[in-house]
């Protein structure tokens, strides 16, 4: 039996939290079911990019500065630690080789750089960076990083992913790379189901499509969906219900725009209403 692709690295956002604790469980099972290196990344903050010395700092006594600076640097510290701490335990007993680091949370680009060097990046929907005004999205993480992000859902989540598969296609560039950076859990998986949504009915099952997916060892359930009165993404929860879906495969729509991401209307709905994890791609 030829063997299955797989992902030989995995990046996990951690945080000190509960929920970063489940998701730490879930990527750490990844790990495991891929023997894959396991890379935990929590999101520091600096005081002074935080709040500017200039007006947040203005007028205080020299003593007062640096009291504020050291409990900064000691809570954000006590933080990773705690993040370290539930990272390294869920690695341990996956018995996945792992390493953890600190990333700066005040550069968007910080936790971007992490992702493009690792083959998955586990992380939420969007995540605050403690003590700090910034935040990090998954679909700036997707749009940027050039590979796959599996997004876990709200309430996070700690089970295996990945035996019931619904892969969303509309034979787009996006959703051509969601499919291939997907194989590894597609390969894998006990179910796979592809749906194309389609009001006109056209775009139907696609031999060179069932062909693809056969030749990687994979009899694909093939839904055409020609419902006109719901909007795609609607179809893709509705379908996702039926079938007992735990992992949902798709591509991003959007680009950034200056400052500001733009994200197509199914792509921003399904990261609303995630009910299990999605793994994107742009």
């Amino acid at each position: 039996m030829e063997a299955l692709m797989s992902y030989r690295d995995i990046l996990v956002l951690t945080e000190s939290t509960p929920a970063g604790a489940y998701r730490a469980q879930f990527a750490a099972d990844l790990a495991r079911r891929w023997k894959a290196h396991l890379t935990g990344v929590f999101l520091t903050s600096e005081f002074m990019l935080q709040f500017g010395a200039g007006e947040a700092l203005y007028g205080l006594p020299p003593d007062d500065i640096d009291r504020l600076l050291r409990d900064h640097a000691k809570t954000v510290e006590a933080a990773s630690e705690e993040a370290r701490r539930q990272f390294e335990g869920a690695a341990r007993e996956a018995g996945a080789e792992s390493d953890f680091i600190n990333a700066s949370g005040d550069d968007p680009q910080a936790f971007i750089a992490c992702a493009r060097r690792a083959d998955l990046v586990v992380m939420p929907r969007r995540l605050d960076v403690y003590m700090g005004q910034r935040h990090v999205a998954a679909a700036d993480v997707a749009l940027a990083c050039g590979g796959p992000v599996l997004v876990t859902p709200a309430d996070d989540y700690a089970a295996p992913g990945g035996r019931r598969i619904l892969v969303a296609w509309n034979g787009s560039r996006e959703a051509a790379r969601a499919l291939r950076d997907g194989w590894p859990f597609i390969e894998a998986a006990e179910e796979v189901h592809v749906l194309i949504v389609s009001p006109t009915g056209e775009g139907g099952p696609d031999g060179m499509l069932q062909r693809l997916l056969e030749r990687h060892g994979v009899t694909a359930n093939v839904i055409l969906d020609a419902s006109r009165d719901e909007h795609a993404a609607d179809v893709i929860e509705r379908q996702m219900a039926e079938f007992d879906i735990d992992l949902l495969i798709a591509g991003v729509y959007g680009h950034a725009r200056l400052q500001e991401l733009v994200l197509g209307g199914v792509s921003r709905q399904l990261l609303h209403d995630m009910p299990a994890p999605l793994l994107m791609s742009h």
